[in-house]
């Protein structure tokens, strides 16, 4: 078959694999929902080893810049020796999702939570050599940097029918996966939403360097699927609404201030009790009684003063508990994003 494009020009990188016949279990593991899923599959050692002793590198002729990165990103991610492993692992993917009955947006992010759970390779990030693995090779190591993680993501959504892009950026030397996403939803204009593969978390949630980065991201499709993730609304108002919980519960938190300031002041308010109090009955023994009945008078106010800054005091800290309860439910329901949209329905009822 005649190339086409870049590929006239461009050599990328392509599994070669050697003569081992044997075969490689793999234990999958992995948490969805609060449920730990594990089983086993097999591969081609052969395959594997191909995948590591192959190179990484792409011979690219002067003058052509960044447009040879879409096709080096899909020689990783789509590489036509690992279409079984695809298979091999995604028929164990569906078989959970048919007995969980889960639909495109929610099979999703069960694949998303099985490459996002895969142990971050600290020690490749500070290797010399930090070239992407090929899926198969994250997928017998059992773990991966971001560029690892995300390609073999970007490799299970496509055989699964989805646009999923690689996200590249440059200044902050990560890379994630993107899906297609409406105005105002994607991330800083680039049409797409970002799936963090590094740690477990929301799709559309930033994290890392790049969190509060303004600069937009290169984006490179990967395969010709057209399904898209729907629920990404849904994210944006759990993100929204934990945004706004930090900004009232945090250490700096506008709530956190205020009950520490009340609390001061009811300190200061016991004091001048406790003060008054034992003032009182010495002003009495004196016969200072214009003294006293002054002085009774401003201590009566003042524990009419203390009970109401107790029950404001209280239902601070009830509206504070109830608050952190809700973040802490988002933040640890990562994995259940259906639970947590419930949830905040029946919060702001």
């Amino acid at each position: 078959m005649a190339k086409r494009g870049l590929e006239k020009y461009v050599t990328y990188p392509s599994i070669v694999p050697t003569g081992k016949s044997e075969m490689i279990p793999v234990k999958i593991a992995f948490p969805y929902r609060h449920l730990n899923y594990s089983f086993t599959i097999e591969v081609l050692n052969s395959l594997y080893e191909g995948a590591k002793l192959s190179g990484k590198s792409a011979r690219v002729p002067a003058g052509i810049q960044d447009a040879w990165l879409a096709g080096y990103y899909k020689a990783f991610a789509l590489d036509p020796s690992q279409t079984k492993v695809y298979q091999t692992l995604l028929s164990q993917f569906r078989r959970i999702r048919n007995e969980r009955n889960l639909n495109s947006d929610e099979y999703l992010e069960l694949l998303t939570a099985y490459v996002q759970s895969l142990p971050y390779d600290a020690d490749k990030l500070s290797s010399i050599e930090i070239a992407p693995r090929f899926p198969i090779e994250t997928i017998v190591d059992g773990t991966g940097i971001c560029s690892d993680k995300s390609l073999l993501l970007a490799g299970l959504l496509s055989h699964e029918g989805y646009a999923v892009s690689v996200l590249q950026f440059g200044k902050e030397n990560h890379l994630t996966v993107g899906l297609p996403a409406p105005d105002g939803y994607d991330f800083a204009g680039c049409g797409q939403t970002v799936v963090e593969t590094t740690a477990i978390s929301y799709i559309g949630y930033p994290a890392g360097e790049y969190a509060d980065t303004t600069s937009r991201p290169k984006v490179f499709s990967i395969g010709h699927g057209t399904k898209k993730y729907e629920s990404i609304r849904d994210v944006a108002k759990i993100l929204a609404t934990l945004s706004s919980l930090n900004e009232k519960i945090s250490e700096e938190g506008t709530l956190t201030l205020e009950i520490v300031r009340l609390h001061e002041k009811l300190l200061r308010l016991k004091e001048e009790l406790t003060k008054s109090r034992d003032e009182l009955p010495v002003l009495l023994k004196e016969d200072k009684i214009i003294e006293y009945e002054s002085l009774r008078q401003t201590h009566n106010k003042n524990v009419e003063r203390l009970k109401k800054m107790l029950d404001s005091y209280n239902r601070l800290v009830a509206e504070y508990q109830k608050h952190a309860g809700l973040a802490e439910f988002i933040q640890h329901n990562r994995l259940d994003r259906p639970a947590v949209s419930l949830k905040l329905r029946s919060f702001d009822n």
